[in-house]
């Protein structure tokens, strides 16, 4: 089967979303298909821009049996109006970071998903907050890798610049722990297992963490926030950090819609 991705960026550009859609497709084309994608880089930034440049490739997509779309289903508004018959799904990773959420967002989002032929929602959260019907949940996943032992010591950062991080450095400093920072690095994840402490505030990197045994410690400033944090599974007695190959299976159950 030919898929094409969608999204702002790919990796290796560090990002839940990009880290995400590589994972996913890593285990996608172990199975056999094969997939191709578009992002800001082919089709630009400005809406008009990518409207436009959208029917540049649709040699491209008239060659995807699935159109995946990470975020951005605007870009593919016009192309899915007049041409209703092409598969177009989408996964909603998140929130633009705005709170309250403005009302143009919600609308934006309602669009897409009417429009789309199926959805996944990464976090409960956006259900209540976007008001988004969603085929699946999920929540990201985590590979289970041996570690070697060693003797844990200071906190680990991974995540973007700004004020979480100067909320984590100085929370460090209250603990009186080093903290070393991770916001450009695609390894970072590796690293979580020679740590006391992970100061993380998304899915990724705190179920990253988890798998690796290192204690989480994580933030909110609004009502959001903390929904996105609390409306999850992962204190549930019992709770097994799924694997990328059990995300790739649920992309392969929406396409089956």
């Amino acid at each position: 089967m030919n898929i094409l991705m969608l999204s702002r960026y790919k990796w290796p550009r560090v990002g839940g979303v990009e880290k995400h859609m590589y994972m996913v497709s890593k285990i996608l084309e172990s199975r056999g298909y094969e997939i191709k994608y578009l992002t800001e880089a082919e089709v630009g930034t400005d809406k008009w821009e990518i409207w436009r440049n959208v029917w540049k490739y649709k040699e491209l997509f008239d060659w995807a049996d699935v159109v995946h779309v990470h975020d951005v289903f605007f870009w593919v508004w016009w192309y899915k109006l007049f041409n209703r018959s092409k598969r177009i799904f989408v996964t909603f990773h998140g929130w633009e970071g705005i709170y309250p959420v403005p009302w143009k967002n919600i609308i934006v989002r309602k669009i897409s998903e009417k429009m789309a032929d199926g959805n996944i929602c990464v976090g409960e959260f956006i259900k209540k907050y976007y008001f988004t019907s969603p085929d699946f949940v999920i929540f990201g996943a985590a590979e289970k890798v041996r570690r070697p032992k060693i003797v844990r010591k200071d906190a680990i950062y991974v995540g973007r610049g700004g004020k979480d991080l100067e909320f984590y450095n100085a929370l460090a400093k209250n603990r009186k722990v080093k903290l070393d920072v991770f916001t450009i690095d695609p390894q970072a994840s590796e690293n979580f297992y020679k740590y006391k402490y992970a100061f993380v505030n998304g899915y990724l990197a705190i179920l990253e963490a988890m798998s690796q045994g290192t204690p989480v410690t994580t933030s909110y400033a609004n009502q959001l926030k903390y929904d996105y944090l609390t409306m999850t599974p992962f204190n549930s007695s019992g709770y097994q950090i799924p694997t990328w190959a059990d995300i790739a299976d649920i992309y392969e159950k929406l396409w089956q819609k």
